[in-house]
């Protein structure tokens, strides 16, 4: 899910760990290790920690090293939970930090988070058909076609509909939905977790997707001082927490109930889980005594041998709370503003996103936490219960700007989505979703008709009175809307020395401004409000240099 680069490749390094390709014949020996981790602990509540020693022998291919684990189901709530439908499995990471004699060389926070949001510059079919295969993430969708379409005669004009094939089950001849608030749709059998172990969803994540600098190089092991992979996992369900209020959760409930509006949905299990113990798939390539001998006095040149790579750091703010003037006549607008200053002085900084999401745990957010967005019935802005933590939500009339160097970015705020989807498609290759997971065009009701929305009467889209919205267009609108910055030359690249954006001594500032909006009592009053805080998670990715030296490693962000 990274960019592919062949030229931010080691300095002072043999031609065989150059990131180029070799002009000469080359006779190798490949090994794959499994890797059992030193230590392992993990419980539901609270999440867990696993440590791997890597052992110090050849060439590790790290673009392709990949750590398998599986939860397994509270007994109670077997076959009754499965992965949240973005990440999946990804979610599961929450911290990985690779080590080399004691010293950090790289450490992501929100690292399954972080890889999530990457995974959408993947094309659909790869999220489909291998993502969804590693993570048991549910990216497919597929088009409903009206009955209508095909009638006789028919003057009435007909249409066609997206749906997530795990939020929503559709007959394959067009028929709809049906949901109607009393028929509950399920993810597959198969990535429903199983509380016995082997007979469920095993999970497998590539290092890559983690880790940037496993994307670029390959790391020599055997000239290395002893290196450890140590990976933090998130929590699942909380056995204190009623399942209606579960929130951050890695697992969502199989059955995906209805709901009736403003109101929190009927779900009966936690997501209790257990985890195996995890194992890590390991490439080394040997090569012969004379290409080994040549790392090795890379290694012990005086400069030893550098390697350069990307880091990401994660940093938070809060767009704060609006004034409640709910359950009036009208609805009430206000614009809410904020400035962000994100430091990473003398540092040089290559993209930046910014994930976003109303605070649930605020006084405000916990009034509006089922809200359906005013005006738009059947579309969910706060509680998520097939993504939960993991989603980017459109917020309604947001605007932004940078400041880099003390310089405007954009002569004008950025205010119009598609702008702002030009932008994130420039820090990887094209931001890939269906439109309306990015932009719902301010939550329109004609342009959340994109997705499967309610009963159909001759083609002609009901209004939702009732909650009849599937669960695609109530969960998935509008939330995978992500704001992007990239401060690369060319972003192919790679991590190449001076291809970033240096910053001085002036900070990156980050100007964000949106509306709150409290709803008229005909619309919901304060329930259907959004005026709650919105929480900004800033993923700043920098330059960063490796130095393998005979006694350790140095890193450094020169």
């Amino acid at each position: 899910m990274t960019d592919q680069t062949i030229t931010a490749t080691p300095v002072n390094a043999p031609d065989i760990l150059r990131n180029q390709p070799l002009t000469r014949q080359v006779d190798i020996t490949l090994e794959t290790t499994i890797l059992e981790p030193v230590s392992h602990n993990y419980t539901s509540s609270s999440g867990g920690r696993t440590t791997f020693v890597l052992p110090a022998k050849g060439v590790l291919d790290a673009p392709n090293a990949a750590i398998v684990f599986e939860l397994m189901a509270d007994p109670a709530e077997d076959m009754a939970v499965g992965y949240n439908l973005q990440a999946g499995g990804l979610g599961c990471v929450r911290r990985i930090t690779a080590r080399c004699g004691g010293n950090i060389i790289s450490q992501c926070e929100l690292a399954g988070q972080y890889a999530n949001l990457k995974s959408h510059y993947v094309s659909q079919n790869v999220k489909e058909g291998v993502l969804d295969a590693r993570h048991y993430s549910s990216n497919r969708f597929e088009r409903r076609v009206s009955p209508q379409k095909i009638a006789d005669g028919s003057a009435t004009t007909s249409y066609h509909q997206l749906y997530n094939v795990e939020a929503d089950q559709c007959s394959g001849f067009g028929e709809n939905d049906n949901r109607n608030q009393a028929n509950t749709h399920a993810l597959q059998r198969s990535k429903r977790l199983n509380q016995v172990q082997g007979q469920g969803p095993e999970v497998v994540i590539k290092l890559s997707d983690l880790f940037e600098i496993f994307a670029e190089n390959k790391l020599p092991l055997l000239a290395m001082a002893q290196t450890e992979i140590e990976i933090e996992w998130e929590s699942a369900g909380d056995p204190n927490i009623t399942p209606a209020d579960q929130v951050d959760n890695v697992l969502i409930q199989a059955d995906i109930p209805n709901s009736n509006l403003n109101t929190n949905s009927a779900r009966n299990v936690r997501g209790l889980a257990t985890m195996a113990t995890p194992t890590m798939i390991l490439d080394y390539i040997h090569y012969d005594d004379v290409e080994r001998q040549k790392i090795f006095d890379a290694v012990n040149s005086q400069g030893g041998m550098r390697l350069d790579f990307s880091e990401v750091l994660i940093t938070r703010g809060v767009n704060p709370a609006g004034a409640d003037n709910s359950g009036g006549a009208n609805d009430v607008a206000e614009v809410i503003e904020s400035n962000h200053i994100l430091g990473m002085a003398q540092k040089e900084v290559k993209k930046i996103y910014v994930q976003k999401a109303y605070d649930l745990y605020s006084a405000r957010g916990q009034v509006e936490i089922n809200a359906d967005f005013p005006g738009a019935v059947g579309c969910k802005t706060h509680r998520n219960i097939v993504l939960n933590q993991f989603k980017s939500t459109q917020i309604v009339g947001e605007k932004y700007n940078w400041f880099i160097n003390n310089s405007r970015v954009y002569d004008k705020d950025v205010d119009n989505p598609a702008v702002a989807h030009n932008y994130i498609s420039q820090c990887g290759g094209n931001w890939t979703c269906p439109q309306t997971y990015y932009d719902t065009m301010g939550f329109n009701a004609t342009a959340l008709d994109q997705l499967v929305s309610t009963d159909v009467v001759s083609a002609v889209s009901t209004q939702d009175v009732n909650g009849n919205s599937g669960a695609t267009r109530r969960y998935l609108a509008g939330q995978s809307n992500v704001i992007g910055l990239s401060l690369d030359k060319y972003r192919e690249l790679g991590s190449v020395q001076g291809n970033g954006t240096r910053i001085g001594s002036a900070p990156i500032e980050f100007n964000y401004s949106r509306l709150s909006l409290s709803a008229s009592g005909a619309n919901g009053g304060a329930n259907a409000s959004s005026t709650a805080e919105v929480n900004l998670i800033f993923y700043i990715c920098y330059r960063r240099s490796l130095i393998i030296r005979s006694l350790g490693v140095d890193t450094s962000d020169a």
